[in-house]
């Protein structure tokens, strides 16, 4: 019987170790693209962003238009008195709808829209200055139709043959709007207002301050009252050009009382 003898391989002798392959260069995989109706904000209940962000999403969420409603109610308001301080015919005439009527009292005013402004500017022509100032508004938005209480406050300047007089007054407006054509693309304008006023007080007149201090800045009006120059006012075409009365010094007695 033959006899096979196993062998075994030789160690190779120690030297210098293998050196070590380089590792496989790994690329990386470029990031998924996110999708356009991702939402920004994980909350419990979609938040205001990620409603914002869907652009599938034509109207805004009821919550956001209730609060643009009121703003562009507001900004109705506001241009009504500014009309009436700056005895601005056209701004007056902006913020009513073709068929509004207005009723300040029987014995006072009650007419349309167009006949109101008419009638307003006559009386403004025959007073010397008028400055109201809006207070809180209760506005109660239905769809398109919207009921608005807002508290004013008024200081009217009259001249009178037996010297000048000022009349303070407050009140409430009491309005109606309609948004017009119907849906967000329409506009807010007033379609019915009362004026309902709470107290009057009238006193004589004393300019000590006007005539102790006659270069400040007095209101005018027309449109030569210094709001409607506002766009020119430093900081935008004039850039990088600063006043002229820069460097000026004052004295605390600058202002007399």
């Amino acid at each position: 019987m033959a006899v096979v003898k196993k062998t075994t391989k030789a160690a190779k002798p120690a030297g210098k170790p293998a050196k070590a392959k380089p590792a496989a260069k790994v690329t990386p995989k470029p990031p998924a693209k996110k999708s356009s109706n991702v939402t920004l904000l994980k909350l419990p209940r979609p938040s205001l962003v990620s409603q914002l962000a869907s652009s599938a999403n034509d109207k805004l969420p009821p919550r956001l238009q209730a609060v643009v409603d009121k703003t562009e109610i507001q900004h109705v308001l506001s241009t009504h008195v500014r009309g009436i301080d700056r005895a601005d015919e056209n701004l007056l005439r902006s913020v009513f709808h073709p068929d509004a009527t207005i009723d300040l009292g029987p014995g006072v005013f009650q007419g349309t829209g167009n006949d109101y402004v008419h009638w307003v500017m006559g009386v403004l022509q025959g007073l010397k200055s008028t400055h109201h100032t809006l207070g809180q508004s209760h506005v109660e938005v239905s769809g398109d139709v919207a009921l608005v209480e807002t508290y004013f406050n008024a200081h009217i300047r009259v001249d009178k043959p037996v010297g000048r007089e000022d009349v303070f007054m407050g009140g409430r407006n009491l309005d109606r709007l309609e948004r017009r054509p119907s849906g967000v693309s329409g506009v807010w304008k007033i379609i019915h207002r009362k004026q309902v006023l709470d107290w009057v007080r009238t006193e004589a007149v004393s300019d000590i301050f006007y005539h102790q201090n006659p270069d400040g800045l007095w209101s005018s009006r027309s449109k030569t009252d210094l709001s409607y120059q506002m766009a020119q006012f430093p900081g935008s075409q004039n850039a990088g050009k600063l006043p002229a009365f820069l460097g000026r010094r004052y004295e605390s007695k600058s202002v007399k009382f």
